[in-house]
């Protein structure tokens, strides 16, 4: 891990990774849910209700599929990498699934499916993925992830190292090579 784990947390508040992926789920529902508004009012102007019945329905179902997904990896925060891995790749095969579904009930009763206006249903979609994903994107990138593994030790002092180096009898004259035993 590359911030603190399990052992090192405190037990009444949730881990790093959990504040994190709520973090990354709740900026990407917001641009998701500010592109969907936008994209409701546009196609509400130009179609009138079917416009925003399309274009609403394109809407719901991209945030709900994305807000699923990253409910999953919230849930999952602190599993091992290998458990977090096949979460999401069970959920996202989950989710294909349930909309492959969707759409082969949609091509098969398109009849049924006549309030629907394909363009604003798809440019909807369109737009809230835009939305969700710059938003997660901007959240990522002002997430504070340590970089190195191993908790910061600050060096020994100068007269320490200077004591060690002495105390040890590995100096063998040569300059530059302090501390260095031969072999």
């Amino acid at each position: 891990m590359t911030t603190e784990s399990h052992r090192n947390r405190d037990a009444a508040g949730p881990s790093i990774h959990v504040v994190r992926a709520r973090k990354l789920l709740l900026g990407g529902l917001a641009g998701g849910v500010g592109a969907a508004i936008l994209a409701i009012i546009a196609f509400t102007i130009i179609e009138g209700t079917r416009g925003l019945g399309s274009t609403a329905f394109g809407a719901g179902l991209v945030l709900f599929f994305y807000a699923v997904g990253q409910l999953v990896m919230v849930r999952m925060a602190d599993a091992g990498a290998r458990t977090l891995l096949m979460g999401s790749m069970v959920s996202y095969t989950g989710r294909v699934v349930i909309l492959g579904l969707i759409l082969l009930i949609f091509s098969q009763h398109a009849h049924s499916w006549s309030w629907v206006d394909a363009r604003a249903l798809f440019i909807g979609a369109i737009a809230v993925v835009a939305g969700w994903i710059l938003v997660e994107v901007v959240v990522f990138s002002r997430l504070r992830i340590a970089i190195y593994d191993t908790e910061y030790q600050p060096p020994a002092s100068a007269d320490q190292a200077a004591d060690q180096d002495l105390g040890s009898g590995s100096h063998d004259g040569r300059s530059g090579d302090k501390g260095v035993e031969e072999r």
